[in-house]
């Protein structure tokens, strides 16, 4: 990690590594009053989004075929039937939000208002029609990116929208990923290839020798369309650091064990370089406090992943700060420290917009819910203590979420 940190940079990534590394383990002094909810109400709440939701599937029945089509990516995306179901579905979500059924404060109708689902619908189209051989699932996968880059144009009072780069940047990472999860290609072979995608981000004219790097020199391609590198140089520094991040994490599945503080820098620098590339693609340049933010977000992000993923990646030897704590006492501590973490770098100070501060608040929400959901789904991985606590603060039970995942799932077969 600190041979690979020696390249020249710009950007002080070293900066930013070590004080998102500090603010994480200094994290467990922090203290954040959460609202408890009663039992009563977890039940009374999710007994409303259930009307709610019976209600959306029963307007939706008369538009089932199209909606099938849809999926299948075969309807015209513009049609009157496909736009009353984007009424009806945007109904839904704007009366769940409003009735403060999951989150305290609702936030949905702004994002909608902003465009957030225009740009969504725009990016599976483009995405559809440009890579068809990726399956939804990958595609859904990229739009997460999207989402993110969107919020962050939010946060910056920026117009929504899906840039060259916003696009491009959200759809390298499915073709990447794909390539170097994959295990029938050698340590090598991905060796070689994140040599040939480096020189790329870093300006060489390099010819495609497969399908794949075909598909990834042509994104990077449209990200020099929208900022040139002579002009934006740390656009193509964030770059790079995010395929210096995967070389470095290939680590995590090696053969030789970790330890923890071996293991936290290379968890930080992957997540905390791709927002960051996510904020220069949105910026094209920042300060120093904006990268602050930006890296400290993809922090958490990563580790909520790595949550989430922690049984599967204990079974395949991934070793992350979840997969390889042997009872469920040390987990526990990892996940609070994550939580007040999240908390600790989301306070709003007196320099924030509005905007700026209604992000940072919906940001923690969303995360602890994504926590909560994480621990529902996978209750043997937190300690019974932590579940009830954990549980004490949701707006529903904490089985309820995969519950609602699996009846939307069912809804749409």
């Amino acid at each position: 990690m600190e041979k690979s940190l020696q390249n020249e940079y710009t950007i002080p990534i070293k900066v930013l590594l070590n004080h998102a590394i500090n603010e994480y383990l200094d994290s467990d002094t922090f203290q954040h009053k959460i609202k408890k909810v009663s039992l009563i109400k977890k039940i009374w709440n999710e007994r409303e989004i259930n009307k709610l939701f019976e209600k959306l599937i029963n307007d939706l029945e008369p538009y089932r075929t199209k909606i099938q089509e849809g999926l299948n990516n075969t309807a015209d995306l513009s049609s009157s039937e496909i736009e009353e179901v984007k009424f009806i579905v945007t109904e839904f979500l704007i009366k769940a939000d409003k009735r403060k059924l999951l989150f305290d404060k609702p936030f949905i109708k702004f994002f909608i208002e902003q465009g957030y689902l225009d740009a969504a619908e725009k990016f599976i189209t483009t995405a559809r029609k440009e890579a068809p051989q990726l399956k939804d699932e990958e595609i859904f996968q990229a739009l997460r990116n999207v989402w993110i880059m969107n919020s962050l144009q939010i946060y910056w009072g920026l117009p929504v929208e899906m840039t060259p780069s916003v696009y491009a940047y959200s759809m390298l990472y499915p073709y990447t990923d794909n390539f170097l999860d994959n295990p029938e290609y050698s340590r090598e072979e991905k060796i070689k290839f994140n040599k040939r995608l480096y020189g790329v981000l870093n300006g060489e004219k390099l010819t495609p020798e497969s399908f794949i790097e075909e598909k990834i020199f042509s994104l990077v391609n449209q990200i020099e369309s929208q900022y040139c590198r002579d002009t934006y140089p740390e656009v193509y520094e964030s770059l790079r650091l995010i395929q210096e991040a995967q070389t470095e994490s290939m680590r995590q599945d090696g053969d030789k064990v970790l330890t923890y503080d071996s293991i936290l820098p290379i968890s930080f620098f992957k997540g905390g370089t791709s927002v960051l590339a996510d904020a220069f693609l949105v910026k094209g340049k920042l300060t120093i406090n904006e990268m602050h933010f930006a890296f400290t977000y993809g922090t958490f992000l990563q580790l909520l992943d790595d949550l989430q993923d922690a049984i599967v990646d204990k079974k395949d030897n991934h070793q992350t700060l979840f997969s390889t704590k042997r009872n469920n006492e040390l987990i526990d501590n990892e996940v609070t420290r994550l939580i007040l973490y999240i908390f600790k770098v989301n306070v709003a100070n007196e320099s924030d917009t509005k905007f700026m501060t209604l992000m940072k608040g919906v940001i923690s929400s969303c995360t602890l819910i994504m926590i909560m959901d994480a621990a529902g789904r996978n209750p043997e991985i937190v300690s019974s203590e932590l579940y009830k606590e954990l549980e004490s603060y949701s707006k529903v039970r904490l089985m309820y979420y995969k519950k609602f995942e699996d009846k939307i799932r069912d809804s749409i077969k």
